[in-house]
């Protein structure tokens, strides 16, 4: 005997996301970035002679807001944190740089934009960036990458402020693969301003890394820009760390849009969900964006990398159980089978309730999405015994 149950019986599937937030009280220093000196010396070094760059190892460019220099060293670094407010700025060429000393690693940015180079990373080693938080100004915070090194930011990037991250000048090798930025943690970032990704130096590739789920945040709109008379190609990667979830580009939320020399560098068995109407492309550089239409693409396409794919338009259809089966198996063993819509290779859990309450039991481990628009799984009643003897019992599937 067979019987199928709808789910307006059982109860309609819902999609679960937890979020939550973490905060740590730093041990270090919280410092101000100074703009009253900005285009002066007062006798004292706090420009390099281009466009009053002020040097981030300098401390007579900062203010101690709070705490202890964790370095002892006057500047913001390691556990530090800093602020940065250059709304008041008349001559927005100044701007802030390590020029040649390698930070390492600092706590946190909060600040406004200019859209004129923020912040300069150049000469010197790779450094790092932990919370990265963009308040509301005209203009985005503008953060450069050049020469022969990495910036990696780890933390969290929030705030309705636009961000532009470049790469550029300087390069005395060529440009390799591992000279990149990339964006990595562990908490998804919930950034709501546009997210701008330029390759600002002709003649020469950029390259970017999206290494977490959530990546760019809710940004409606997210831009991967070369030059158009560039040679290199402005690489945006997205690995594996993404897989599940909701991926590194929120479907719902983000407009996307691949500009001049622009390519997804898709790692294996990842497929990257855009939502329909969202992914516009103009490879060349006229200034005309042309719309993707709904579909599962890999690097056949321009626009593609590496051996992952793209889907675009998959999530018309809120995630909900189609289908509920029940039936009997040759050994009269009682077995349900669900049907839900669901995405290829995004992870779902399914579990199961008596009382619409407790919903704490998974049914096995994680199950990643079929090939094609829904997934179908099926499982043995009597394997759990939690449900014997039970009369009725309700299921879901989570995101």
């Amino acid at each position: 005997m067979t019987i199928k149950i709808q789910k307006t019986t059982i109860g309609r599937a819902i999609a679960c996301s937890l979020f939550t937030l973490m905060t740590q009280a730093s041990p270090g220093a919280l410092f101000s970035f100074r703009t009253d000196n900005a285009g002066t010396t007062d006798g004292l070094p706090t420009d390099d002679g281009q466009n009053f760059q002020q040097l981030w190892a300098n401390p007579v460019n900062w203010i101690l807001v709070s705490g202890e220099d964790d370095g002892l060293n006057g500047y913001p670094d390691g556990a530090d944190t800093f602020t940065m407010d250059r709304t008041a700025l008349v001559n927005n060429s100044t701007r802030l740089t390590n020029e040649g000393v390698t930070i390492g690693m600092v706590a946190g940015i909060t600040g406004t934009g200019t859209g004129n180079q923020d912040i300069v990373f150049k000469h010197g080693g790779d450094n790092t960036i932990g919370d990265l938080t963009l308040l509301a100004s005209p203009d985005a915070f503008h953060i450069r990458e050049e020469r022969d090194r990495s910036l990696t930011i780890n933390g969290v990037i929030s705030g309705v402020g636009d961000l532009l991250l470049s790469r550029s000048g300087g390069f005395s090798d060529g440009v390799d693969e591992d000279e990149l930025i990339t964006i990595t943690g562990e908490a998804p970032n919930t950034i709501t301003g546009t997210i701008r990704l330029w390759n600002a130096s002709p003649g020469q590739p950029s390259y970017w890394v999206a290494d977490k789920v959530g990546a760019f945040g809710q940004t409606p709109q997210l831009t991967l820009e070369g030059n158009s008379g560039a040679t290199g190609i402005t690489s945006l990667r997205i690995t594996s760390n993404t897989s599940g979830g909701e991926g590194a580009i929120d479907d719902d939320a983000t407009e996307v849009y691949i500009g001049a020399q622009g390519v997804l560098s898709m790692d294996a068995d990842v497929n990257e969900v855009i939502g329909e109407g969202k992914l516009f492309i103009d490879l060349v550089g006229t200034g005309t964006y042309t719309g993707i239409d709904p579909g599962t693409y890999d690097n056949a396409e321009d626009w593609i990398i590496g051996d992952g794919t793209v889907t675009v338009g998959a999530f018309s259809s809120p995630l909900a159980i189609t289908e509920i089966t029940y039936a009997l198996d040759a050994e009269q063993n009682p077995t349900v089978t669900l049907t839900w819509n669901s995405i290829q290779d995004r992870n779902y859990t399914v579990k199961y309730s008596t009382d619409l309450t407790d919903w704490t039991p998974n049914l096995g481990p994680g199950v990643l999405g079929d090939e094609g628009e829904s997934t179908t799984l099926s499982f043995d009643l009597s394997d759990i015994p939690a449900l014997d003897g039970v009369p009725k019992v309700f299921f879901r599937i989570e995101e």
